[in-house]
Order: C-alpha cells, then structure tokens, then sequence
C-alpha cells in the first residue's frame, strides 16, 4: 500500500502540475517554473528512495514503513498549512476570480486530493506497521 501511494503520489503530482496552470502557465515567473519542476524531480527521487527501502531485504523492516510514511507524509501535509507560512501564496492554481466551492464553501480539489492521500498513508502505515511485541 505505501509502494502504490508513493508511486501514486509522484505520477500524479507530474501529470497534474506539469500542465498549464501550473509549470507551463505563461503568468508563472520563469524561477518559480523552476522550483515547481525541482519539486517534482525531488519527490520522485525521495519516493524511488521510500519504495526500495520497502522493498529490499532487511532486518528492520520498521525503518522502511516508517520512512515511507513519512515522505508521504512530508510531501502532502504542508499543502494545509503552507498559505499560513508564505504570504501572498494560494492553494488554488486557477482563475482567482473562480475559486472553486461546494456547498456553499471555498473547496480546493487539490487540499482534496491530499486528504486522500495522507488518510490513504496513515491507513497503509497502521495496517504495515509491525507490532509493538519483539522490539
């Protein structure tokens, strides 16, 4: 489960934000296209790095479940906190005049998308995680 939502996460991250309206948005500053595209080739290496620690043969098998949460973890969670810490940045990479909502209510898909992810994490490193007896 943490193999498939680390490959999940980086395939998903390449084909959503190497798109128009985001890496390839003409209104995007030329540097932040860079480090738009820097943190994907990153999360892809640090996820390859998370699913061979999975899958090699260990005696600390706790050590991979733990670290392959965590990248999951560290990559996903900052989306719900990062507009707090950078000024002027925004969760929604659309027309800002067309934030989407439901219900009533500001929804960003990609905070949706997140969720899932880091539920889809917590649920793999709860069923994966070895038990407590034998440390």
């Amino acid at each position: 489960m943490l193999t498939v939502v680390l490959v999940t996460g980086v395939v998903a991250s390449f084909a959503l934000d190497w798109s128009a309206n985001h890496l390839l948005n003409p209104a995007w500053h030329e540097h932040a296209r860079f480090h738009g595209a820097l943190l994907l080739f990153l999360l892809a290496g640090v996820s390859a790095t998370g699913v061979w620690l999975l899958w090699r043969d260990t005696s600390e098998p706790r050590v991979a479940i733990t670290v392959a949460a965590g990248i999951s973890a560290s990559f996903w969670t900052p989306l719900f906190y990062i507009t707090s810490v950078l000024p002027g940045s925004s969760a929604w990479a659309g027309d800002p005049t067309a934030i989407p909502t439901l219900g009533g209510h500001v929804f960003y898909p990609n905070l949706a998308v997140a969720a899932g992810f880091l539920a889809f994490t917590a649920l793999a490193w709860f069923i994966a995680r070895p038990s407590s007896a034998g440390r």
